[in-house]
């Protein structure tokens, strides 16, 4: 009998200890999605650290070499520019030679020009104007015979004319052109030939205010008003 009441106490004791563990599991809730998502929202935070990192990392700027280290890099050699064709358009210490009196029409610069040593001429010039006055002026030029030579001139050549940019115009002949003897009536030592100068009393002609150049001839003969066959600012020769 006593055996039976132990046996009856352990049954009941289990009894009792399976229903308070059934009664526990009961009362703890199980996690909900939302804390399920939060979780795994934390796990994400803290993995992106990291990935940020590695972005600015990739976006910060390279490190720049060091002065020693550009001082030993050889130095690039630069592009050599393009050079601009030259055209009578943009060119305006030039001017042109043509007509039917030479064999080829040019177009002659004033740097051309000033390389014609053999052509080169100075002097003082005395000049006598349709008022009467009278006055010396300093030229630097080329004969004009060079020019022509330039040109290969034919031997039906006739006439020249001097164009100025406001159309004003001088005509020689192929013959007073080529002459080299023009006077100076207050100095009968002197001896000119026809020249195109680009450099008048100390100074060239500014390219800006028209064609440098401009024709000089001296006196045929004593109080030949010679000044006004100067044309200034030539910009064509015609020759026929």
């Amino acid at each position: 009998m006593k055996i039976r009441n132990n046996v009856f106490s352990i049954l009941l004791f289990l009894l009792l200890s399976l229903s308070l563990l059934t009664a526990c599991q009961a009362k703890v809730p199980s996690a909900p999605a939302a804390d399920l998502a939060e979780a795994a929202d934390e796990t994400k935070a803290k993995e992106q650290p990291v990935e940020i990192q590695k972005k600015a990392e990739e976006a910060a700027p390279q490190e720049q070499p060091s002065e020693d280290a550009l001082k030993a890099a050889p130095a690039e050699t630069p592009a050599e520019p393009q050079k601009k064709e030259s055209s009578k358009s943009d060119d305006k210490a030039c001017f042109q030679i043509e007509g039917t009196g030479i064999e080829k029409s040019i177009l002659l610069s004033l740097d051309e020009m000033k390389a014609m040593n053999d052509a080169y001429f100075e002097d003082d010039f005395f000049s006598l104007n349709s008022y009467g006055t009278k006055k010396y002026f300093h030229f630097k030029g080329i004969k004009i015979k060079a020019i022509l030579d330039k040109a290969e001139l034919k031997d039906n050549a006739k006439n020249i004319k001097f164009v100025a940019t406001d159309g004003y115009t001088q005509e020689l002949t192929i013959d007073q052109a080529l002459r080299e003897d023009y006077i100076d009536e207050q100095d009968p030592s002197k001896e000119y030939p026809v020249i195109i100068a680009w450099h008048e009393d100390g100074k060239d002609y500014d390219a800006e205010k028209g064609p440098p150049f401009r024709l000089v001839i001296g006196q045929e003969e004593p109080d030949d008003m010679n000044k006004v066959k100067w044309v200034m600012n030539i910009t064509k020769i015609i020759v026929n």
